[in-house]
């Protein structure tokens, strides 16, 4: 059996094609472990590989060769290409072994590789490719980004996904250790014949001392003592890369770093749960989940005032001493603080409980996404799996009890505005004794006689006036000069602290006759038209600002501010500006994840305004869900109609209306 090239005139017997494809395989690991790659080098380099070397035997080789002669230069030919850095063929064309992206696409190495300097991630898994790439590590890093992304978009850092090959490898790498919570570093056999599993270990090291990163070392079929004392295969694997290594650095500080990871609590694969790789998965990632899900715990505001006694009398009633499980709801009027509170209570009993969930704006979300969403969250977080998903709400809370089957759980359910909801998301759960669920709403009849409830109420002129001095001045106090405005206006304001922090934001900065105008149109509108009140905001809005205000109160709230601006954008509307104006007026939010939030009284003031009560559903600027269904079956044409929202029944209607 003969390969024929059809660019050369040379045949090649068997023997030959397989030196050449072992010269090959050697030639991609030198690289692999040159450039620090985690994944193999795509066949189709592999097959441009073989070519080029077939090409340069041919050079060598001569038809009239001998059977020893041909035998004895191919063997040369291996010999000579076992200690090459880079392939010829390869040096003016780097960009055919970079590392597939997320997308599957090959990137470009200098942009790909800056742009990871930027990125902060959870966890860095530091491992040697051929031992563990395919295996526990792959295990590892997809169990880690099914609980993790929920919380961070760059939750695990593994190199064959977040870093290309390109020359500034080094530097990414080091900069992507630094940025890291948590460092795992899985040492295998052959993990000491790297040298860049030892920098990355040497690096891991000095974050652990100067900033308290924190290390979970794998001992992956290898003992402690191996590591420790560079003996048995680990040592023989070191040694035999010792004489590789370019960095006098990594000689001299590789072993000392190796010796004091033995000194860490580390997981052994062979002994740790019994030698179960599974179980080791799910325990490191139990680990670093309750260390995650303190530190992503919810935000609170900077300028907190008067929290502290209200916070006393809730735990009052959430009391851990007492052992049975108490369900505390938490109501009051809109913009008075209940979410405030509710989530400062979580932070404070978030370390008693392993199993754990907060749910915010539950009321919008089942609105926008419909309660199997808010319960696929639930069982997640509770079960600290992947995105649990619920087609159906009697499924959902059959999953739900079976996942808070005797635990105890610590659950908060932020703006819950129908009993259905509750019933769907606790409803005949069977939680363990000591267990604490927080509920806030408006509606006190949803709370059921045996909740211990608990009241909040506006606040009082002090307090009022401390928060208003904060957000109006950043001060504790008014200056002289507007201290009198400021006592009116305050008072004005019925202790509501929304619009306090509304007023105060607005009236920032601002000549005192603004002041007085203000003042003015605050004493014309009464305390309980909070609505009207916080339109004052809204009317200081330009044009355009305006558009994006009511574009967000129905329809973009939840939504990633990115998605939003590029709408925005194509329409001209300014958003990058307009948004900017908007939360230095607190009428709106970025949080954590850059997606658009509004307080909902904000938001009902923005859709009373989009569609009056006086005028017919035709005639609003933004109708969505049952009324556009009634929008599209009228005749009349609507040219205030600036958006629709439309369900999956007004999604089909329009296509059907547009297609006839």
């Amino acid at each position: 059996m003969f390969d024929f090239m059809h660019s050369t005139s040379l045949f090649f017997d068997r023997r030959e094609t397989e030196l050449i494809k072992m010269a090959v395989e050697q030639v991609c690991a030198t690289l692999e472990e040159a450039h620090h790659l985690t994944v193999s080098i795509d066949t189709k380099v592999r097959a441009r590989l073989e070519e080029d070397y077939r090409r340069e035997f041919t050079h060598l080789a001569k038809e009239n060769c001998g059977a020893e002669e041909r035998e004895k230069l191919t063997r040369d030919f291996y010999d000579s290409l076992k200690g090459t850095p880079v392939p010829r063929s390869m040096q003016s064309d780097e960009k055919m072994i970079n590392v597939p992206s997320a997308s599957g696409a090959y990137s470009d190495p200098s942009a790909s590789s800056t742009s990871v300097n930027g990125n902060n991630h959870y966890v860095f898994l530091s491992f040697r490719g051929p031992d563990t790439r395919n295996g526990f590590v792959d295990h590892l890093y997809h169990r880690l980004n099914d609980v993790g992304l929920l919380f961070h978009p760059n939750f695990v850092f593994r190199d064959d996904k977040d870093l290309p090959f390109g020359e500034k490898i080094g530097e990414s790498l080091i900069s992507a250790i630094k940025h890291s919570k948590v460092s795992i570093p899985v040492i295998s056999e052959n993990y000491a014949a790297s040298e860049w599993c030892l920098r990355e270990l040497i690096e891991i090291m000095e974050c652990k001392k100067t900033s308290g990163q924190i290390v979970l070392p794998v001992f992956y079929n290898v003992k402690p003592h191996e590591v420790r004392e560079l003996q048995g295969a680990f040592g023989e694997a070191f040694k035999f890369g010792m004489h590789r290594f370019k960095e006098e650095d990594v000689k001299q500080k590789a072993p000392v770093a190796l010796r004091e990871l033995v000194d860490f609590r580390a997981f052994e694969s062979e002994k740790t749960t019994n030698g179960r790789e599974g179980e080791l998965v799910n325990e490191l990632v139990e680990i670093i989940m309750r260390k995650q899900q303190h530190d992503f715990q919810p935000h609170l505001p900077v300028n907190l005032v008067g929290i502290e006694d209200r916070v006393a009398e809730v735990m009052e009633l959430v009391d851990l001493a007492c052992p049975d499980t108490r369900i505390i709801g938490i109501w009051g009027m809109g913009g008075i603080g209940k979410t405030t509170l509710a989530t400062i209570i979580y932070k404070k009993l978030f370390d008693n409980f392993q199993y754990r969930c907060s749910l915010k704006d539950i009321r919008e979300t089942t609105k926008s996404k419909g309660i199997e969403h808010v319960q696929s969250l639930l069982i997640s977080d509770i079960s600290k799996g992947p995105k649990s998903t619920v087609r159906d709400p009697e499924i959902g809370i059959n999953k739900i009890r079976l996942s808070c089957h005797k635990k105890k759980v610590l659950i908060l359910l932020d703006d819950v505005d129908r009993r259905d909801h509750l019933d769907n998301l606790i409803g005949g759960s069977n939680f363990e004794s000591g267990s604490r669920i927080i509920i806030t709403c408006r509606d006190m009849a949803l709370l059921d006689f045996e909740y211990k409830q608990y009241e909040l109420k506006e606040m009082d002129y002090e307090e009022s006036m401390l928060l208003f001095s904060r957000y109006a001045f950043e001060a504790e106090q008014p200056p002289t000069e507007l201290e009198a405005l400021s006592h009116d206006i305050v008072n004005t304001t019925g202790g509501l602290p929304l619009a306090l922090t509304v007023i105060g934001s607005l009236l920032k900065r601002r000549d005192k006759s603004i002041w007085k105008e203000m003042l003015e149109k605050l004493r014309k509108m009464p305390h309980k038209e909070v609505q009207e009140k916080l339109k004052l905001s809204y009317n200081t809005l330009e044009d355009n600002e305006k558009q994006l205000f009511l574009d967000i109160a129905c329809i973009f709230i939840g939504t990633y501010k990115r998605i939003a601006t590029y709408l925005w954008e194509d329409v001209q509307l300014y958003p990058n500006s307009a948004l900017a104006r908007m939360i230095e007026l607190s009428l709106i939010k970025i949080d954590d994840e850059n997606r658009l939030r509004m307080h909902d009284q904000l938001r009902d003031l923005g859709k009373t305004i989009a569609r009056p009560k006086e005028t017919r559903p035709w005639h609003w600027s933004r109708p969505w869900d049952e009324e556009v269904i009634k929008v599209l079956r009228h005749k009349e044409e609507n040219e205030n109609i600036e958006a629709l929202r439309l369900d999956e029944r007004g999604s089909r209607e329009f296509m059907e209306q547009k297609a006839s």
